[in-house]
């Protein structure tokens, strides 16, 4: 199983905190689970700030639009927990939603053979007490934050799950999950299809993220121009700058969306 990321990662020593960008000319993308909101021990159980929303508003406000949450979550789930809509990447690219409302996605797989995965997944899961199956469309992921002891039997599982999936598949490793989706997808190109079109185009991209998952779109932030923020302690990295957790990501998303500071008007 493959867990790098082709993106030229680097591993400083120290990774400054991130400066706070013109809101003119700035695009920003957020990951959700581990930037935006503290992991829990299932994925439902997650709880958002209630001054989450009404902030992630005034900031796409404040940034003329160009704001978009992109997460491996569906976006059914993504807007139910942020209650934001609006542009915005699930499934880690597999779906992606622009200004306009049109929602690109591509075609779904078998349906039995995915329910066969499901089911594989769910006989692996009642084996170890606290690994958890999330299933999404055409995707399934391993959980396993309350039984770190379980990380090698669930690569072992998931290298099973894509073997019977076969080569139209990929896994992809995270903290402490490990996913099945389909392959040729990631969040890299979710960024890079919404910089093409309005509100995003012709703006500096950045992107806040914590996992590998988030490792694409650093890396194709930073082609653009723009820069990856990590938020969090891992490392290596492609990001620019980092944040110590998502206390720290939430209150520089406030001071970005707070009345003109003298240091927003000056280009990072």
């Amino acid at each position: 199983m493959t867990h790098s990321v082709s993106s030229g990662s680097i591993s400083p020593a120290f990774l400054p905190a991130p400066p706070l960008p013109a809101c003119s000319t700035l695009a920003l993308f957020l990951d959700v689970d581990g930037t935006l909101v503290d992991f829990a021990d299932r994925p439902e159980a997650v709880r958002v700030a209630p001054s989450l929303p009404p902030l992630l508003r005034t900031l796409r406000e404040r940034l003329g639009g160009a704001l978009a949450a992109i997460s491996g979550r569906p976006l059914r789930d993504v807007d139910a927990l942020l209650g934001l809509g609006g542009p915005a990447a699930g499934l880690h690219g597999g779906e992606i939603r622009y200004a306009d409302g049109r929602v690109a996605a591509p075609p779904r797989g078998d349906e039995r053979r995915m329910a066969a995965l499901y089911a594989q997944a769910a006989a692996f899961a009642a084996r170890w007490p606290g690994v958890v199956v999330e299933t999404k469309p055409d995707a399934l992921a391993l959980h396993y934050r309350t039984a770190p002891a379980a990380a090698a039997a669930v690569r072992e599982a998931a290298d099973a799950l894509l073997r019977e999936a076969g080569p139209g598949y990929a896994l992809q490793p995270g903290n402490h999950v490990v996913e099945l989706k389909p392959a040729g997808v990631d969040k890299g190109g979710a960024v890079a299809a919404l910089m093409r079109e309005a509100p995003f185009a012709g703006r500096t991209p950045w992107v806040l993220g914590d996992d590998l998952t988030d490792e694409h779109a650093f890396a194709r932030a930073a082609a653009l121009g723009g820069a990856g923020v990590i938020v969090g302690p891992r490392r290596p990295t492609a990001a620019r700058y980092a944040l110590a957790g998502t206390d720290a990501a939430r209150a520089w998303l406030a001071a970005l969306a707070a009345p003109s500071p003298v240091a927003r008007g000056r280009k990072a």
